[in-house]
């Protein structure tokens, strides 16, 4: 069992372990002290390290070594000057992240063999999904130098193309309702904690190696997130309209007079609009939880449908990059496949299929927005086609999958999300 080794090791070792455990816990302070936590996407990061602490299963003992430990986090964390019980939450719960990344170091550290492998199976990923948080933040932030105009405006017009504004219908719905409004906030700023506990939780307990399964899904869709919105960079209504969202949105006969252009957009506002990774990478959890408990699909199902709402009610997203985040996430969930082994020629016509719809979909925004003021029948028929298409493919991948399993030999042990039930 991990730390009963220390009972039969020389002094020697014992002092070197105290000087390492040391040199971890200083570490981890330093870590603590230099995050800039104003950006709630990184604490909620950190606290995703409790989910996998708690994986291992820690006794009394540990645990109350783990709280005082949260405690002794709580002078060094640089707490944001902001009125908002969500922000403070995170950071709160970022304390408690600190602590398990101690405690998982420290088990990794006065432990040998079996359990010290299964420490680095859930130490491992853990880390990387706060580095996967923080890096995604500094290489999306490049985007704001590089477009000082974006191309809001058409997305704002096409949005407007399917008969109203759905981000100005659900951002009124949030601001009439405190309930509704803090539940979105909350689901659209916790993503990086439900990440770790859908990651977590599908590792399993007698584990001895990483899975990189999940943050290899994750961060191709990062990656390839990143190089489209280079083509079609946009923010969102709530940095183009301020105070006027989600109050003031033009009616449906005023849109085909408008001049479609570029306009300056602040350079604090992301330009990340366009597909939604927000939704991309919710989509491909839920996807990728096939087999799990049904309690853990039924609440990604929801969360995915509150993702929806809240991208949308927030300001951050328009209707449209919604749409185009699904055959993204198709497109992703194709190339990697984890966990299952389709036909090479099936994963092929799937990607392809995804980027090609991807593409179709930007094109239509930066050259097919006056086309569709036609009628709303004409988005909302492309809209529900791609979005249909798209479930339909990933459908038949699985299928294709699953069918070629059944007739193969039982498949060796996976870390893969939906391996383990």
């Amino acid at each position: 069992m991990p730390w009963e080794t220390w009972k039969n090791s020389s002094p020697e070792r014992k002092l070197l372990w105290i000087a390492l455990s040391a040199v971890w816990f200083v570490l981890l302070l330093w870590a603590a002290r230099g995050m800039d936590f104003t950006n709630p996407y990184l604490p909620f990061a950190v606290a995703g390290g409790l989910v996998f602490y708690l994986r291992t299963a820690p006794k009394p003992p540990e645990q109350a070594i783990w709280i005082l430990a949260s405690a002794a986090f709580a002078p060094v964390v640089r707490f944001p000057h902001a009125a908002n019980w969500i922000v403070s939450g995170s950071c709160v719960l970022a304390l408690a992240g600190f602590a398990a990344f101690l405690m998982l170091g420290l088990r990794w550290l006065w432990s040998q063999g079996t359990d010290r492998r299964r420490t680095v199976a859930l130490l491992a990923p853990a880390a990387a999904m706060v580095f996967f948080v923080f890096s995604a933040q500094r290489a999306l932030s490049l985007a704001n130098l590089l477009y000082p105009k974006t191309y809001d405006l058409y997305l704002y017009v096409f949005d407007g193309s399917f008969g109203f504004q759905p981000s100005f219908l659900l951002g009124r719905a949030m601001a009439s309702s405190l309930v509704f409004r803090t539940v979105s906030v909350l689901t659209y700023l916790s993503l990086p904690f439900v990440m770790a506990l859908v990651y977590a939780f599908c590792v399993p307990r007698d584990a001895e190696r990483p899975s990189w399964d999940v943050i290899s899904l994750l961060m191709l869709a990062g990656l390839g997130g990143w190089a489209l919105y280079n083509l079609v960079p946009a923010t969102g209504p709530v940095y183009v309209f301020g105070s006027g969202f989600p109050w003031q949105s033009l009616p449906y006969r005023t849109l085909p007079r408008l001049f479609l252009e570029q306009i300056p957009v602040t350079a604090d506002a992301p330009r990340n609009a366009i597909p939604s990774l927000h939704l991309a990478w919710v989509l491909l959890l839920y996807w990728n939880t096939r087999g799990q408990a049904v309690a853990l699909r039924v609440f990604l199902a929801v969360y995915l449908a509150l993702t929806v709402a809240s991208t949308l009610g927030t300001g951050e997203h328009y209707f449209v990059d919604l749409v185009a985040g699904v055959p993204f996430a198709l497109m992703v969930q194709a190339i990697l496949s984890p966990g299952t082994r389709p036909v090479l020629a099936r994963r092929v016509i799937a990607a392809s299929s995804g980027l090609a719809l991807t593409f179709a979909w930007l094109l239509l925004v930066r050259f097919g927005v006056k086309a569709m003021l036609v009628s709303p029948i004409l988005p909302w028929s492309l809209a529900l086609a791609t979005v249909g298409g798209a479930w339909a493919l990933n459908r038949w991948l699985v299928r294709a999958s699953s069918t070629k399993q059944a007739g193969d030999l039982p498949p060796a042990p996976s870390l893969a999300l939906g391996a383990h039930g």
